[in-house]
Protein backbone atom coordinates (compact mmCIF):
# COMPACT_ATOMS: atom_id res chain seq x y z
CA UNK A 1 0.00 0.00 0.00
CA UNK A 2 1.35 3.13 -0.87
CA UNK A 3 -0.36 6.55 0.99
CA UNK A 4 0.12 10.17 0.20
CA UNK A 5 -1.43 12.92 2.08
CA UNK A 6 -0.87 16.50 3.69
CA UNK A 7 -0.63 17.20 7.24
CA UNK A 8 -2.11 20.12 8.22
CA UNK A 9 -0.66 20.37 11.89
CA UNK A 10 2.92 19.68 10.34
CA UNK A 11 2.20 21.68 7.59
CA UNK A 12 3.99 18.98 5.38
CA UNK A 13 3.08 16.36 2.86
CA UNK A 14 3.32 12.75 3.18
CA UNK A 15 4.37 9.44 1.98
CA UNK A 16 3.52 5.96 3.48
CA UNK A 17 4.49 2.89 1.76
CA UNK A 18 4.15 -1.30 3.06
CA UNK A 19 5.08 -3.98 1.42
CA UNK A 20 7.42 -4.04 -1.15
CA UNK A 21 6.54 -0.63 -1.96
CA UNK A 22 8.64 -0.24 1.64
CA UNK A 23 11.73 -1.35 0.32
CA UNK A 24 12.43 1.21 -2.07
CA UNK A 25 14.83 3.89 -0.94
CA UNK A 26 13.09 7.07 -1.00
CA UNK A 27 15.32 9.97 -0.53
CA UNK A 28 13.68 12.73 2.82
CA UNK A 29 12.12 9.14 4.17
CA UNK A 30 12.99 6.52 6.74
CA UNK A 31 11.70 2.68 8.07
CA UNK A 32 9.52 2.51 10.62
CA UNK A 33 9.80 -1.32 12.31
CA UNK A 34 7.16 -2.64 15.20
CA UNK A 35 6.27 -6.22 15.77
CA UNK A 36 8.40 -7.82 12.99
CA UNK A 37 6.76 -5.07 10.80
CA UNK A 38 8.16 -2.55 8.92
CA UNK A 39 7.01 0.70 6.93
CA UNK A 40 8.59 3.46 4.96
CA UNK A 41 7.58 6.79 5.76
CA UNK A 42 8.70 10.72 4.89
CA UNK A 43 10.68 11.91 8.24
CA UNK A 44 7.67 14.19 9.85
CA UNK A 45 5.32 11.67 9.51
CA UNK A 46 8.18 8.37 10.36
CA UNK A 47 8.29 10.56 13.61
CA UNK A 48 4.73 10.88 14.64
CA UNK A 49 4.07 7.47 13.74
CA UNK A 50 6.88 6.59 16.52
CA UNK A 51 5.66 8.76 18.98
CA UNK A 52 2.06 6.65 18.41
CA UNK A 53 3.74 3.25 19.03
CA UNK A 54 5.40 4.25 22.37
CA UNK A 55 3.23 7.05 23.98
CA UNK A 56 -0.79 6.28 22.11
CA UNK A 57 -0.47 3.45 20.72
CA UNK A 58 -4.68 2.83 19.50
CA UNK A 59 -6.44 3.91 16.74
CA UNK A 60 -10.25 3.91 15.91
CA UNK A 61 -10.65 1.79 12.83
CA UNK A 62 -13.69 3.93 11.70
CA UNK A 63 -15.55 8.11 13.48
CA UNK A 64 -17.22 5.88 15.83
CA UNK A 65 -15.89 2.51 16.54
CA UNK A 66 -13.86 1.50 19.56
CA UNK A 67 -9.98 1.77 19.99
CA UNK A 68 -8.20 -0.93 18.48
CA UNK A 69 -4.36 -1.91 18.99
CA UNK A 70 -1.64 0.80 16.53
CA UNK A 71 -0.11 -2.04 14.45
CA UNK A 72 1.52 -1.26 11.22
CA UNK A 73 -0.98 -3.41 9.30
CA UNK A 74 -2.13 -2.05 6.21
CA UNK A 75 -5.84 -2.09 7.27
CA UNK A 76 -4.89 -0.27 10.71
CA UNK A 77 -2.14 2.19 9.74
CA UNK A 78 -4.77 3.59 7.00
CA UNK A 79 -7.44 3.81 10.03
CA UNK A 80 -5.07 5.95 11.84
CA UNK A 81 -3.93 8.45 8.91
CA UNK A 82 -7.70 8.93 8.02
CA UNK A 83 -8.72 9.18 11.72
CA UNK A 84 -5.69 10.75 13.58
CA UNK A 85 -3.36 11.79 11.34
CA UNK A 86 -5.71 13.42 8.71
CA UNK A 87 -4.91 14.92 4.77
CA UNK A 88 -5.24 11.00 3.13
CA UNK A 89 -5.09 12.55 -0.96
CA UNK A 90 -4.57 9.37 -2.42
CA UNK A 91 -4.38 5.21 -1.57
CA UNK A 92 -2.82 2.78 -4.26
CA UNK A 93 -3.09 -0.97 -3.25
CA UNK A 94 -5.91 0.05 -0.18
CA UNK A 95 -6.27 -3.22 1.61
CA UNK A 96 -10.07 -5.18 1.53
Amino acid sequence: MQVTGFDDRLGTGYVLSTGTHADEEVPGSRTVQHDGRTVRATEGLAATLEDALAYRPTTRLGWGGPEVPLTLEDATLLAWLQNDVGGVVTVTGEPG
